[in-house]
């Protein structure tokens, strides 16, 4: 969950499969037994999740709902791309009333993973609810091979209280990640 003074976004679902399958991840480990499936499936979780919030990008399909409080901007960018659509837009007026926003009163730019609304609205809060996520065929390579390394470097290392390897994962994942300007 990330939170500032305006914007609050929270996941609503779960991906249902991941970047990378168990048989890739036993084969770029070697494994050829099933004793240690269950580890190598929660190693593979927590690897997927570390690349989607380091990137901030949401590596398969999953519903956020993003939350705009007081003076809402007529532009929005949608973070965890890419999207893929927008389910539902909802004011929620200041005695908890919900009023739909008609889809012709914004519109979704899903290459700058935008929505602009034709008016500034003066509401108490707005909320998006929308998909993103690449499909499994098309995450990039680089990334996918990032999360193999992390799950070979955990599964190797699992006994270590301390995981140094971190940075050589997050020069693969650095392509990825959008340039952000602090103004």
């Amino acid at each position: 969950m990330l939170q500032n003074s305006m914007l609050h976004i929270i996941r609503k679902t779960l991906p249902k499969v991941f970047p990378i399958t168990l048989l890739e991840a036993k084969s770029f480990l070697r494994i050829r037994h099933n004793t240690d499936d269950d580890l190598i499936m929660n190693l593979i979780a927590i690897s997927s999740e570390y690349a989607q919030w380091y990137m901030e990008k949401s590596l398969m399909k999953q519903q956020w709902q993003l939350s705009c409080y007081g003076s809402i901007p007529q532009k929005l960018q949608l973070p965890f791309n890419p999207i893929i659509n927008i389910l539902s837009v909802k004011i929620i007026n200041s005695d908890h009333s919900e009023t739909i926003v008609p889809t012709r009163n914004y519109y979704i730019d899903l290459y700058q993973s935008s929505i602009t609304f034709n008016s500034i609205m003066y509401v108490n809060r707005i909320d998006i609810i929308y998909e993103a996520g690449y499909s499994t065929d098309i995450i990039p390579m680089q990334i996918k091979h990032g999360i193999l390394h992390h799950v070979a470097i955990s599964y190797k290392n699992r006994e270590s209280e301390t995981i140094n390897s971190l940075n050589f994962i997050k020069d693969m994942y650095s392509p990825f990640r959008e340039l952000k300007l602090v103004l």
